[in-house]
Parts: C-alpha cells; structure tokens; sequence
C-alpha cells in the first residue's frame, strides 16, 4: 500500500534527480533497471523495501513522497528552519520571542477579520493560512530544541 501510493511520487522524484535514475541507483548501489522497474507501479517487480525509500527521500531531498505517505495516516508534513539551533539561554529567549511575536501577529489579524462580520470569508482565510503555518512552525521548532 504504502508503495502503491507513493510510488508515483518516488518515480517523479528519482527522474528528477540530478543524473536521473540512473546515478541515484549507484548511489543506493542498486540496478539502475531494477530501480526503474521497482518504481514503476505498473510493473510487476517487487517495489522497494521501506529503507531504499528512506534512502531515496534523503538523497532526492524531495518532499512529493513524503507528503504522499503522511497522508495514509492524515498527517501533514512541515518545514522547520533548524540552522542556527542556538541552545544558549540567550537563543532559546530570542526563539521564545519569535513564537510570541508569530502568535500576536497571527491572533491579531484573526481577531481583526472576526471583528468585522463574525466569520472567515474565502480572502481572510487565504490570507490567515500563512500566518497559521508560521505559527504551527515556531512551534514545533522551539518544542524540538527544547526536548533534545
């Protein structure tokens, strides 16, 4: 299931790779046919095991196929900005700050559209979505450095 779903996504990812199919298979240290034919859903080669697909993911650096498998459990993958994981007292303040002040802006502007008729219309949801991602990602980066 989990290829079936994905394999598309991987496929795309591992053309796009630089050098094609081909130099990723060297790279994994697998047949350059086998792995075209293991991503091909329509044939009937066995389809990857889930550690060539881990491999392929970080080597592609390519996000289709894992946003593809976060969906077979209803998840959503994020993007999280962790260069410059300053660990100093005065870097986890200034990361505390940056969550308040993403959460300010955030709140703010929701409570400014709700303000006007009691409801989200289409424009101010469009235009609170990037906030909330924002948000939903100094979140989860500052809860990442503080439980490693």
């Amino acid at each position: 299931m989990l290829v079936q779903y994905s394999g598309l996504a991987l496929q795309r990812d591992a053309k796009a790779f630089n050098g094609g199919i081909t130099e990723l298979a060297k790279r994994l240290g697998k047949s350059p046919i086998g792995l075209a034919n293991s991503l091909d859903p329509n044939h009937e080669t066995q389809p990857p095991s889930f550690s060539t697909i881990i491999n392929m993911i970080d080597l592609t650096q390519e996000k289709r196929a894992v946003f593809e498998i976060c969906q077979l459990v209803n998840q959503i993958p994020m993007d999280m900005d962790m260069s410059g994981n300053d660990m100093s007292d005065e870097g986890q303040v200034k990361h505390f700050l940056s969550l308040v002040a993403t959460a300010s802006a955030c709140l703010n502007k929701g409570s400014e559209h709700l303000s006007n008729d009691g409801k989200y219309d289409a424009f101010e949801r469009k235009e609170l979505a990037p906030l909330l991602l924002a948000l939903n990602q100094v979140t989860a980066s500052l809860y990442k450095r503080f439980s490693e």
